[in-house]
């Protein structure tokens, strides 16, 4: 099958650009036309189409991918064949592959690197756990995404659990620079195989180029078994060379048990790198300056030295001084009260008491000038002296007279 841009795969997957060109595949950027997404198109190369085993690898590759599921781990989508050949439905990770970075950057500072070869770890400890070996462990197979993610990506050489081996006996499978020694003398790749790949991937960015070279891939394997390790140079901090030194140690039990025990050991070396591997940036805090006083530091203190606490506050030099320094100083102790300026609440309380004090005597004055002028209301009429007859009202006086016209105020209370 002849890969073009606008090919369409399993009447669903639409070729955009491609991406890139592997031993085995063409990978394209694509476009899921059901779900409407972007997507990765691997396919299998056009001289390899028909080709029974070519078309076995990359079924593997979908089995194992299909069986990974993690963060730091290219999703699988969909596995189809078309006219002999196949094609793998990914993830797209929009970022570029580690070895373009290396490209860019040959030596990558520590708290960059670090974080990217925790994240690969985790997910080679994954697939790992999953009874996947990677065996082909590189720099343009560990993507790098937005926000520092990582994703490692192309199990076409991927060796699972229970799988019938693919190769003759004492082939080869891998990139030579980065082969493990077992796996250069034809022996079965394993999880610490991965690690030591990823221990050249740390060696090269942190050196600048790669620890074995040789003019053909053979003489490459051939100094993974038998040459030493070249001293990593003396900028790079002590723990991080004894790390990937270890990584790169001829015996894989020497190397660190696993891909987990590998990232926590990374982890160490970068002070707040969380369990996920992507680095935090800390900046300093800036606190908010006092609108009202500094700190004052007498002569005697040098320069850059902490203050003793609590520091002594002095006005700064634009506070307003005199009438207008005493009138913002009283707003939050007083009451405004028109023109006059302010008063204290004690003060506004004593002048409210002797008003009310004022008010209730004036009432009692008032009520006075309605009484009688002796201050004494009289009741003269007593028990025995009963209304007779013989007066005109009914009413009568001590000594049996009419009292109506002669005393008004003799029997009940009147007004004067």
């Amino acid at each position: 099958m002849k890969t073009a841009s606008g090919l369409l795969l399993g009447e669903r997957y639409r070729l955009v650009r491609q991406i890139a060109v592997g031993g085995m595949g063409e990978v394209w950027e694509g476009y899921d036309d059901a779900l409407a997404r972007p997507v990765a198109v691997k396919v299998l190369r056009s001289e390899f189409a028909g080709d029974r085993g070519f078309l076995e690898r990359f079924r593997t590759e979908a089995r194992n991918s299909a069986s990974l599921s993690h963060p730091n781990i290219a999703q699988l989508f969909d596995y189809g064949e078309q006219e002999g050949s196949g094609f793998l439905i990914m993830e797209l990770v929009v970022g570029e592959p580690l070895s373009d970075l290396l490209e860019r950057e040959p030596v990558l500072p520590t708290r960059r690197l670090l974080p990217i070869l925790a994240q690969t770890a985790r997910a080679l400890h994954a697939a790992h756990l999953a009874g996947v070996v990677h065996r082909d462990v590189k720099p343009g197979n560990i993507l790098l995404g937005r926000g520092g993610r990582v994703k490692i990506t192309d199990f076409g050489v991927s060796l699972a659990r229970n799988q019938l081996a693919m190769t003759a006996t004492g082939m080869v499978m891998g990139t030579a620079q980065y082969l493990s020694p077992e796996q250069a003398v034809g022996k079965p790749a394993t999880p610490l195989s991965d690690l030591y790949s990823l221990g050249i991937i740390a060696y090269e960015a942190l050196v600048g180029h790669r620890p074995f070279t040789g003019p053909t891939a053979v003489d490459i394997a051939v100094a993974h078994v038998n040459d030493a390790v070249p001293p990593l140079p003396a900028t790079v901090d002590r723990p991080l060379a004894a790390l990937v030194l270890r990584l790169l140690s001829k015996e894989p039990t020497a190397r660190p048990a696993s891909g987990e025990e590998l990232a926590q050991l990374l982890d160490r070396l970068v002070p707040r790198t969380p369990p996920s591997g992507v680095p935090v940036l800390v900046t300093k805090v800036q606190r908010t300056p006092d609108t009202f006083a500094t700190a004052s530091t007498s002569a005697d203190v040098p320069v850059g030295a902490p203050p003793s606490y609590p520091p002594r506050r002095t006005r700064r030099a634009e506070e307003p001084s005199g009438r207008a320094a005493a009138r913002r100083a009283s707003t939050t102790t007083g009451v405004r009260l028109g023109r006059s300026g302010r008063l204290s609440w004690p003060l506004l309380a004593l002048v409210l008491l002797l008003i009310g004090l004022l008010g209730a005597a004036l009432a009692a004055k008032i009520t006075r000038a309605d009484g009688p002028h002796d201050g004494a209301t009289r009741l003269v009429a007593s028990a025995g002296h009963y209304p007779r007859a013989d007066a005109p009202d009914g009413m009568i006086t001590d000594n049996g007279s009419v009292a109506f016209a002669a005393d008004p105020a003799s029997t009940e209370a009147k007004d004067a």
